[in-house]
């Protein structure tokens, strides 16, 4: 009767109840299951502790994204991402394409210094039709030769057309290393902010769990009577944000795995992991940008067509030259095989342009005009690409010492986190200079990432700018 009537009072206070369940303990067990019994109710209570504690940090918070599924995909690193895009980068295979264009150009602009032979066979059927004084008449003529002609000169015009086939071959390898450069920068930076996206899924699923211990805290506090209802929804409130920043991650993490793909020029099998760290070099000392900006693509591409505008002149300038012709001719003819009349002709012949209607002078005055353009664009692409080398020089410099000043802002804001929550579990600090300093330590986590990933982009435009980077 004693034991029963504990178990009403139980039921009446408690209702079923966790707390309850977790709290209670039957006196009337003695003797022998009373080793047992407190041991089994102990493991039940941890177990519903577990629950209460899982139910506590999940009552507001949006599921988790799922893990990538354990499969076969494919681990790059930045050695083998250069590797793949010089084979299947079609920038790179464009501008490889421009080159042997322009090589193929340049060769054939020597053909006119050389002989030009030619031979020719003609079979002819003729037919003459009947008249008073004689019959129709069926006539077959066969006719075989072979011209050589050779040209002696054209006013320069020869020279003028090699030298700019030669400038246009320049131009094109000039625009090769600024692709070179330019998909460097951008496969870097993707392979950067590849790893960037995986390192901040795994600074943001920690965070979770930071925002899931403080949440599930101040739930217990306020049902203790220790936090007001006001904190317990803003600590939800501060869960369901780390979430959304976690899932935002990997969302992020998949579109830069679509942005590698396109720099590398193939789809790569997912899933994708990018292995490596955000990383820069030693700084370089303080160089002399204008040195260096004769040594950029951008010099060598104006260069190239300072040089072709050059040879415009030379080419408009053989207008006012005459042109002078060698050529030989052997021939035979007859109305069967073997041909049995044959004969041979050999000259040369000169020719003049007395009058074209201006059409040389206005030649060579556009030409004069592109060539003082060219030069211009020369002195401005110099100074221009020697300002970007400056600028890109100045960020590298500032995103480094950022990197560095974020890194001891990490290790400060991490300590008084640590000893804020101490201080908040022992009842010595407020919620909300808790929330601040928990606020200010999550922040500098991503501050610190995002500064690195800075940094390694400052580094790969500074590298875009001198016309160097991984592609050889």
């Amino acid at each position: 009767m004693k034991g029963g009537h504990t178990r009403s009072n139980f039921f009446a206070k408690f209702r079923f109840t966790f707390l309850g369940f977790l709290v209670y303990r039957d006196p009337s067990k003695n003797g022998r299951n009373d080793l047992a019994y407190p041991s089994f109710m102990m493991m039940w209570r941890i177990a519903a502790a577990g629950l209460l504690a899982g139910g506590v940090c999940t009552l507001h918070a949006a599921p988790l994204p799922p893990s990538p599924p354990d499969v076969p995909g494919t681990q790059l690193t930045w050695d083998d991402c250069v590797r793949l895009a010089i084979r299947e980068n079609p920038d790179l295979q464009s501008s490889r394409e421009g080159v042997i264009n322009s090589d193929a150009v340049r060769m054939g602009a020597y053909s006119a210094l050389y002989p030009q032979i030619s031979l020719s066979f003609s079979d002819t059927r003729s037919y003459a039709g009947a008249n008073l004084y004689s019959p129709y008449v069926y006539a077959t003529a066969y006719a075989e030769q072979v011209s050589v002609s050779q040209l002696i000169f054209n006013g320069f015009a020869t020279k003028g057309n090699i030298d700019q086939a030669r400038a246009q071959l320049n131009l094109a390898f000039a625009n090769l290393d600024g692709e070179k450069a330019i998909v460097s920068f951008n496969l870097k930076s993707s392979f950067a902010q590849l790893i960037y996206a995986q390192k901040l899924i795994k600074i943001d699923g920690d965070i979770v769990d930071i925002r899931q211990s403080n949440a599930r805290l101040v739930r217990l506090l306020y049902e203790g009577g220790s936090e007001d209802k006001g904190d317990m929804q803003l600590s939800d409130a501060n869960l369901d944000q780390a979430v959304y920043n976690l899932e935002q991650a990997v969302r992020t993490r998949d579109l830069s795995v679509i942005q590698l793909d396109v720099y590398i020029g193939k789809e790569l099998a997912p899933p994708v992991l990018a292995e490596g760290e955000l990383q820069t070099d030693v700084l370089p000392v303080l160089p002399d940008f204008d040195k260096l900006a004769v040594q950029t693509p951008s010099y060598f591409q104006h260069r190239a067509q300072v040089d072709a505008a050059a040879a415009g002149i030379t080419i408009a300038q053989s207008g006012w030259y005459p042109t002078v012709t060698a050529s030989a001719d052997a021939y035979r003819s007859d109305s069967q095989f073997p041909l049995k009349n044959h004969g041979w002709a050999a000259g040369f012949s000169v020719s003049y342009p007395l009058f074209q209607g201006g059409a040389t002078y206005f030649d060579v005055k556009a030409a004069d005009a592109s060539l003082r353009q060219a030069l211009d664009n020369l002195r401005s692409g110099t100074n221009d690409a020697a300002l970007t080398l400056a600028q890109m020089f100045k960020n590298m410099v500032d995103q480094e010492d950022n990197v560095r000043i974020q890194k001891e802002l990490l290790d400060a804001t991490a300590l008084r986190y640590k000893i804020a929550e101490a201080d908040y579990r022992n009842g010595l600090m407020s919620f909300q200079d808790f929330n601040t300093i928990t606020d200010d330590y999550v922040t500098q986590q991503q501050t610190l990432l995002s500064a690195q990933l800075s940094a390694v982009i400052a580094e790969a435009s500074w590298e875009e700018a001198r016309g160097v980077g991984a592609i050889p």
